[in-house]
C-alpha cells in the first residue's frame, strides 16, 4: 500500500518579516515543532535581497523541509515583476530539488470574482475589476486574462509548480489558467463544501496534490478568547485530514495574534494553544499511514460551466455590480442544498425509506464537486452525478453526460442546466429535441405552465430511487412551495415518475414534472422546470430527490455507517476508515456494517479515530 505524502507546517510573514531572522524563525516555529513544511510570504512591495532566498533554500533542503513562496508576483518591489528572478528560481531548484514545491498565488478568485463593490474604493492592492461585461463567458474569459499575467511569468521563470490558495469555489478557473495545485483557505466559506470542490478539481485535473491553508486567526471567528473558536480549529484540521488534504499550513496565531483589535504575543495562552494543537496534530500525521489516492467517492456534485458561486465574499456574480440580474439568484442559492448533506431527515419525514436511516449521507461518507467541463473519464469515476448551480451547456458537456449515463451513471439535473446561453438576462436556449430524446427520452413542446401545484410521484422507478409515491396515485400532492415554470414535454421513451397535481384523485394530474429515461446501463433524471434548484419553490422538491440519491448511494454501498449528524467519515483503500466527531461537547456512538459483521465504537468530542475494516 502506497503511503500518502502529507506536508504539515506554518506560514512566515503574516505579522512580521525580517529577512535575517527567517532561518531562526523556521527553526523555532517549524523544525523544533516537528513540522516538515513552511510557506514564506514575501513582504508587500519591499525588496528582499536575492541571496536570502538562496540561503533559505539551502537551510530548508538540509533539514528536509518542503517550502514554497507566497505573493512574490502579486506584490512585487517597485520596478520588478516578482520578488524572485529566474536565476534565483533556477538556483533554488538546483539546491533544494523536491523540497522546493513552487510559487503560491493568493486569493485571486475572491479578489476578482467574489468581493463587495466598495472593497476596491481605496485600491490598496491594485485590484480593479472589470464591471461591464455582457455575459458569463465574457467574465470567464476576463478572469483567465487576469490570471495569465502571473501564470506567464511563473512559466517563464520555470517555477517547480504553480499553486493558488483560494478562499472560494473558483479553483477550476485557476486550473484552467494554468494553476497546477489547488489550495483551499479555511474557514472563509463552508469548509465541507469547499474541500469537496478542491478535491474534485484536483482529481478532475490530475493535480499532483491539493492542500488546505488554515487562516484561523482571521476566519475561525471574531472573538479570539471564545472557547468554541479554539475548538473549531481542532475540528477544522481534523476534517481536512479526513477529507484527503495533503498540504497543511497554519497561517498565523502560533507566533502572535494581531487582528480585530486584539494584540497577543507568542507567550499568550491562546498562541500557546495554537502551537500545541498544531504540533500535536502534526505528530499524528507523521505517525499515521494514510493510503494514497484520497477518500473513496461514489457521488459527484457538478459545478456548472461559468458558475461563479464562491461560498464566501460578496453576492454579485463575477464582480458584476449594480445590475440586479448579476446578484446571487436561484442558481447560486442552489448550493445551499449541500448544507443538508449529513443532516438526517426528521423522524416524521414520510419520504425516508429503507431498513436503516442512512438519509442524506453519501456512500463512503464523502462527495466530490467536479467541473462540468470535466472529461468523460472523470465523470465515469462516479455512480451518481447531480447538477446544482449555474450551467451554460455546451455540446461537449452534453456528449459527456450522454456517455456517462450510457456507461451506467445516474444523472440528475433541471432544464435550467441545459441552457446554452451564457447571459443571465436572456431567454434560455435548450438543446434540440433530437438531443433531448437521446438523453432524457422527451421533447420540449414549447409550452410552459406557471403554477404553484404540488407533485405526485409514481411508486416504481427506472433508477431504483425510492420516491414518495403510491401504487394508484390517490394521494395529496406534495412539495407545493410556490410558483414555478414547468416546461411542456412529450415523452418519447422516458417515464413521468413525477407529475404536477392539485387534487387527491388520480385523474387530476397536470404536467410532467420529473422524467426518468433509461439509456444504456444508466438512467438520466430531468426535473422539467426552467428554474434552478435554488428557487424557493423548487428547493423542497429538488432537495428530496437529491437527498434520495445520496441515501440510495449509501443504501447500495458495501459499507454502511449509522450515527448522529455530528459524524463525518471517509473510507480509503484497503478499508482504512477515518471517523470524526464534529460535536464540540458530546460523545457519539457509531455502528459500522460491513461484510455481514457489525462494528461499534464511541468517539469523544472532536475526536478523530482510525478504524481498519
Amino acid at each position: 500500500m502506497e503511503r500518502d505524502l502529507v506536508l504539515f507546517g506554518i506560514h512566515i510573514g503574516e505579522h512580521s518579516f525580517e529577512p535575517d531572522q527567517i532561518i531562526a524563525e523556521i527553526k523555532e516555529r517549524c523544525i523544533d515543532c516537528g513540522h516538515n513544511f513552511v510557506t514564506i510570504r514575501t513582504p508587500m512591495g519591499k525588496a528582499v535581497p536575492q541571496q536570502y532566498f538562496i540561503q533559505w533554500a539551502q537551510y530548508l533542503a538540509d533539514n528536509k523541509i518542503y517550502f514554497l513562496f507566497l505573493y512574490t508576483l502579486q506584490f512585487p518591489p517597485s520596478g520588478m515583476e516578482s520578488h524572485l528572478t529566474a536565476e534565483t528560481v533556477a538556483k533554488m531548484r538546483e539546491i533544494a530539488g523536491e523540497y522546493y514545491i513552487g510559487d503560491l498565488l493568493g486569493e485571486v478568485g475572491s479578489n476578482y470574482a467574489c468581493k463587495w463593490k466598495h472593497y476596491y474604493d481605496d485600491n490598496k492592492e491594485g485590484f480593479i475589476p472589470v464591471t461591464d461585461l455582457p455575459d458569463m463567458k465574457a467574465c470567464y474569459d476576463n478572469y483567465l486574462t487576469v490570471m495569465s499575467r502571473w501564470i506567464d511569468i511563473e512559466k517563464r521563470y520555470d517555477v517547480p509548480s504553480i499553486l493558488c490558495v483560494e478562499a472560494t469555489a473558483l479553483h477550476k478557473y485557476n486550473a484552467a489558467s494554468g494553476v497546477q495545485i489547488p489550495v483551499l483557505e479555511l474557514m472563509c466559506g463552508h469548509p465541507e463544501i469547499l474541500t469537496s470542490v478542491t478535491r474534485g478539481v484536483a482529481r478532475a485535473t490530475a493535480a499532483p496534490m491539493w492542500g488546505t491553508y488554515l487562516a484561523h486567526e482571521w476566519y475561525g471567528g471574531f472573538r479570539h478568547e471564545d472557547m468554541l473558536k479554539r475548538k473549531r480549529m481542532k475540528v477544522a484540521m481534523r476534517y481536512a485530514y479526513l477529507a484527503g488534504s495533503q498540504l497543511f499550513c497554519l497561517e498565523s496565531g502560533d507566533e502572535s495574534i494581531a487582528s480585530f483589535g486584539y494584540s497577543f504575543d507568542k507567550d499568550h495562552e491562546i498562541c500557546r494553544e495554537y502551537r500545541d494543537e498544531w504540533a500535536a496534530f502534526s505528530k499524528f500525521t507523521r505517525e499515521d499511514v494514510r493510503p494514497a489516492g484520497g477518500p473513496k467517492t461514489k457521488v459527484a456534485i457538478v459545478q456548472g460551466n461559468y458558475d461563479a458561486w464562491g461560498s464566501w465574499g460578496g453576492s454579485s456574480v463575477w464582480n458584476q455590480f449594480d445590475r440586479p440580474e448579476w446578484g446571487h439568484g436561484e442558481a447560486e442559492h442552489s448550493w445551499r442544498l449541500l448544507e443538508d448533506v449529513y443532516t438526517k431527515r426528521p423522524w416524521c419525514d414520510i419520504s425516508n425509506y429503507g431498513t436503516q436511516d442512512l438519509s442524506n449521507s453519501p456512500a463512503y461518507g464523502i462527495y466530490d464537486v467536479i467541473p462540468a467541463e470535466s472529461s468523460a473519464e472523470t465523470y465515469q469515476k462516479y455512480d451518481y452525478v447531480i447538477f446544482l448551480g449555474w450551467n451554460t451547456m455546451t455540446d461537449e458537456i452534453y456528449d459527456n453526460l450522454v456517455a456517462y449515463v450510457e456507461n451506467g451513471g445516474k444523472l440528475l439535473m433541471t432544464a435550467a442546466h441545459l441552457n446554452y446561453s451564457p447571459r443571465r438576462d436572456a431567454e434560455k436556449c435548450y438543446p434540440t429535441n433530437e438531443k433531448l430524446e437521446r438523453l432524457f427520452g422527451c421533447r420540449f413542446t414549447g409550452e410552459a405552465n406557471f403554477t404553484n401545484a404540488g407533485v405526485k410521484f409514481r411508486a416504481d422507478s427506472l433508477s431504483g430511487l425510492l420516491y414518495p409515491g403510491t401504487k394508484n396515485m390517490h394521494t395529496d400532492p406534495i412539495y407545493a412551495s410556490g410558483y414555478l415554470t414547468w416546461l411542456g414535454t412529450e415523452l418519447t421513451g422516458g417515464c413521468d415518475v413525477g407529475v404536477t397535481a392539485e387534487d387527491f384523485e388520480n385523474d387530476a394530474v397536470g404536467m410532467t414534472a420529473v422524467i426518468e429515461n433509461k439509456l444504456g446501463k444508466g438512467v438520466a433524471i430531468l426535473v422539467a422546470t426552467a428554474n434552478y434548484p435554488g428557487h424557493p419553490a423548487l428547493s423542497p422538491l429538488y432537495r428530496a430527490i437529491m437527498g434520495e440519491m445520496l441515501t440510495h448511494s449509501a443504501r447500495c454501498c458495501d459499507i454502511k455507517v449509522l450515527s448522529s449528524d455530528a459524524l463525518r467519515y471517509a473510507v480509503y483503500e484497503n478499508g482504512k476508515m477515518y471517523l470524526l466527531n464534529t460535536d464540540f461537547d458530546m460523545p457519539i456512538f457509531v455502528r459500522i456494517l460491513h461484510g455481514g459483521a457489525t462494528h461499534e465504537l464511541t468517539l469523544q468530542p472532536m475526536e478523530l479515530k482510525t478504524f481498519q475494516l
